[in-house]
């Protein structure tokens, strides 16, 4: 039996002490000069074009921003709709709402929890403009081919919603060039942190130009010394504080997924030693997952909520899950659109027994195999196995 308890965290940010005291040192002149949209948002936005291989990257203070930006700029409004997943942050379908559209809701695939392009397929109307893949916790589904080919067929825009994709990979090509556009959270928790932030990535010319209008409430930017206004935008921009955490941040999320993928190393292979009924997401062969979030599905027979407490009380072990109920049966959803149980089968079924392990840059081999002793004696004890 575990005797000695260890602080685990679900998830959390990391900075180096010589990263903290570089971004302390940088703030006398941020205060001395511009605080937004400034030297740093520009090579906030280089270090993000980088990472991502994309021609473009526009810099915005949230990813909720960032995918009301990416539709407004396609034109997306009022009359259209747009098919989302249920498994995301309700951010993804309020940024449906706020351009103007209707979130058209498609069902995942357990083995995923990405969109089912079956699903998909059967939700296109005339009406249709755009289909939002959630790299679900940093996953890029092995459907992504079926989805591009469906877009590409229906001429819709895909917007890869990767607030939780930084560093993720598929083929060789990197989250955020698989689409249209690819929109990036900067939030505390994600795999960079920047506190807030968002970013667009995409290699469309025309896009660019209009998301750079949007980045700057909609401002005419051909017209020089005069503020000339061509499109309804939001105020979207990004502090120079942010984008300097978000920097520091960028020269290390090579070792944040590294380190991050080791942790599911180890967790996978003693779940499969041990727990074999606890099954991970799978990642296919020619893909690089960022683990935002270490996904396991649970056997029904399982009380979750049970476990959750039973960890908490044994062990001050965290385990959550994430995005519940289904976005389509939230009660803004409900009263909006009229949702009811039953209109997205797999995913009621599914978000009902998987849950969250703790993953974040932070943690050693040895805290991962901590939390894998401890989760698999918790579980068998509250078995009774």
């Amino acid at each position: 039996m575990i005797e000695t308890r260890r602080k685990i965290n679900s998830a959390q940010h990391y900075f180096a002490p010589e990263d903290i005291d570089y971004i302390t040192a940088q703030v006398p002149e941020i205060l001395r000069t511009r605080l937004t949209q400034g030297q740093r948002v520009k090579a906030f936005e280089a270090a993000a074009r980088a990472a991502i291989g994309s021609r473009y990257a526009v810099a915005a203070n949230t990813c909720t921003s960032a995918l009301e930006m990416t539709m407004r700029a396609l034109g997306i409004g009022p009359g259209d709709e747009v098919i989302v997943p249920p498994q995301t942050f309700i951010a993804t379908a309020f940024a449906v709402v706020h351009s103007g559209a209707t979130p058209i809701f498609a069902d995942i695939r357990k083995e995923t929890h990405c969109l089912d392009p079956e699903d998909v397929a059967r939700r296109i109307t005339p009406n249709t403009k755009a289909v939002i893949l959630v790299h679900m916790a940093g996953l890029i589904t092995p459907d992504l081919p079926a989805l591009q080919d469906l877009c590409r067929r229906h001429s819709l825009a895909l917007i890869e919603d990767a607030a939780h994709a930084h560093g993720a990979s598929k083929g060789g090509k990197m989250a955020g060039t698989l689409g249209t556009a690819g929109c990036f959270s900067y939030y505390a928790t994600k795999v960079i942190a920047a506190g807030e932030g968002g970013i667009i990535s995409t290699d469309d010319d025309a896009l660019h130009e209009t998301l750079r209008s949007y980045q700057w409430r909609g401002q005419d930017l051909s017209v020089k010394d005069e503020e000339v206004f061509i499109y309804a935008g939001r105020n979207v921009r990004m502090t120079e504080f942010s984008a300097l955490c978000g920097i520091v941040q960028y020269q290390r999320l090579e070792e944040f997924v590294a380190r991050r993928n080791r942790v599911a190393e180890i967790y996978t292979a003693r779940l499969r030693e041990a727990l074999p009924e606890v099954v991970p997401v799978a990642v296919p062969e020619d893909t690089r997952h960022s683990y935002w979030k270490y996904i396991v599905n649970l056997p029904e027979r399982v009380s979750r909520r049970e476990l959750q407490r039973h960890m908490k009380a044994r062990y001050d072990l965290p385990i959550n899950w994430s995005y519940y109920p289904p976005v389509h049966l939230m009660p803004v959803f409900r009263t909006l659109y009229g949702f009811t149980e039953g209109h997205l089968p797999v995913a009621e079924q599914v978000l009902q027994h998987n849950v969250n392990l703790p993953m974040h840059a932070a943690l050693s081999d040895d805290d991962a195999e901590y939390v894998m002793d401890t989760f698999i004696e918790g579980y068998k004890a509250l078995l009774g196995t």
